[in-house]
């Protein structure tokens, strides 16, 4: 089912998301998101975007993929996350957000990141992942925190941005 995308400005994006349990409707949770990924377009999507509070995101890089020969293919649903280790190695990437739109940044975060989640059965997995599945991983992790990629700008170029993100606020509004 296609579900509204919360926009900048909305309460929900700024909280703390809950851990799923393994008898919540993990199958139509995975299936709102990916549904309401593919009409939005993009590459991730959490569900804090969707105004639900759990600890759960996908990531999809098909469509970029398809744009771009360099990028991975993979397609996830990513339960409970945790990260256990990062690189120190940054990596500066131009990142957007559905809930930011028409506003793209370079964004540094580590190379390399050690995570542990559950996948759509609720089996634990545990692994080493880099490149532009790290840097989704991050970037969709931190919907969970309620931090959002403006917030790792800048002071200056945040300022910068100010208006553009107030006028995103004020359209979330209405």
């Amino acid at each position: 089912m296609l579900i509204k995308i919360e926009k900048y400005g909305s309460n929900v994006l700024r909280k703390h998301s809950t851990l799923v349990k393994g008898d919540e409707d993990i199958q139509g949770l995975s299936t709102n998101l990916f549904d309401t990924l593919a009409k939005e377009g993009g590459i991730g999507l959490a569900a804090p975007q969707i105004g639900l509070l759990k600890r759960a995101f996908i990531m999809d890089s098909n469509p970029a993929a398809d744009k771009e020969d360099s990028f991975e293919r993979f397609k996830y649903l990513i339960i409970n996350p945790t990260i256990l280790f990062v690189s120190k190695n940054d990596n500066w990437f131009k990142e957007g957000c559905l809930s930011i739109p028409d506003i793209f940044e370079d964004i540094a975060r580590p190379d390399k990141i050690v995570v542990k989640y559950y996948n759509e059965i609720f089996e634990p997995i545990e692994r080493e992942i880099s490149g532009i599945e790290a840097r989704i991983f991050q970037h969709e992790y931190d919907h969970l925190e309620g931090t959002l990629f403006v917030d790792r700008l800048s002071p200056l170029k945040r300022r910068m941005l100010d208006s553009k993100l107030r006028r995103i606020a004020r359209a979330a509004i209405k």
